[in-house]
């Protein structure tokens, strides 16, 4: 049986420092996607770095939103703006409840396009310290870090949509976010791909600002992804609804005005 070392800091800077680098380190949450894989198997942790105590559940609104790394989405739902309320409130009670958001960020969860379409930054440490970066940047990275905190400006307005199937348990198969903010309008998707994270659109948002309607618009949202098949749905089937989901995302966009 291999031992596994167990931390459990009281404070954000003794979760960084005994983070460290990353390597060899699980981070545990709200244990909605570690535990799982522990029980089953599928994860053999050699150091488990527990956050429950660590004080990163702050969350403080003003001028900026920032919110802490094991902040429920439950709790995010009641004081996010939109896109982001919405995206939080997903259909599973129990992991609504007990998923943080910094685990929902890693994994490729709900919030990553609402996060994205608000320009949200991410607080966190790893190999090189501390470092504050756009969503999609920290996204992108491949070494370990340990998120802190998000950090977002309300927008004036903003839509989430998603395709999902009806078990609550699983991923959205297509999620769409989009949000006018004072430089323009911002749109980001998900799910189009299994394990790809969410990126942003801006074929669709160029046309917005050329003057194209929502749906000419969202039909450019094919020239920022590459639809996949995986276990939740074909490539046909994203290709397909894709556009019209960032559609009708738009048009709702419009109507809000």
């Amino acid at each position: 049986m291999t031992t596994v070392e167990v931390t459990v800091p009281t404070s954000p800077g003794e979760a960084a420092e005994l983070f460290g680098d990353g390597v060899a380190v699980t981070v545990v949450g709200g244990g909605t996607i570690v535990v799982p894989l522990v029980t089953h198997g599928q994860l053999h942790p050699v150091h488990a770095l527990m956050l429950h105590a660590s004080g990163l559940d702050e969350l403080v609104d003003g001028d900026t939103l920032t919110v802490g790394a094991t902040v429920t989405l439950a709790r995010l739902a009641e004081i996010a703006p939109e896109p982001l309320a919405t995206a939080a409130r997903i259909p599973d009670l129990e992991i609504r409840g007990q998923g943080t958001v910094g685990g929902n960020l890693h994994t490729g969860g709900d919030l990553q396009p609402a996060l994205i379409a608000l320009g949200a930054c991410v607080r966190s440490v790893g190999a090189g310290g501390e470092r504050i970066e756009p969503v999609e940047d920290f996204l992108a990275g491949s070494e370990p870090r340990l998120v802190l905190a998000v950090e977002l400006e309300r927008p004036l307005a903003g839509v989430y949509l998603e395709q999902r199937r009806t078990h609550s348990r699983t991923y959205a198969v297509l999620s769409v976010a989009v949000a006018r903010r004072d430089d323009g309008v911002h749109v980001a998707v998900g799910g189009f791909a299994e394990r790809a994270h969410a990126v942003a659109c801006p074929s669709v948002e160029r046309a917005l600002a050329g003057g194209a309607t929502a749906r000419d618009a969202a039909a450019a949202v094919l020239e920022d992804v590459v639809p996949e098949d995986d276990p939740l749905a074909s490539a046909w089937y994203r290709r397909r609804v894709l556009p019209v989901l960032v559609a009708r995302a738009l048009e709702q966009l419009e109507e809000s005005r």
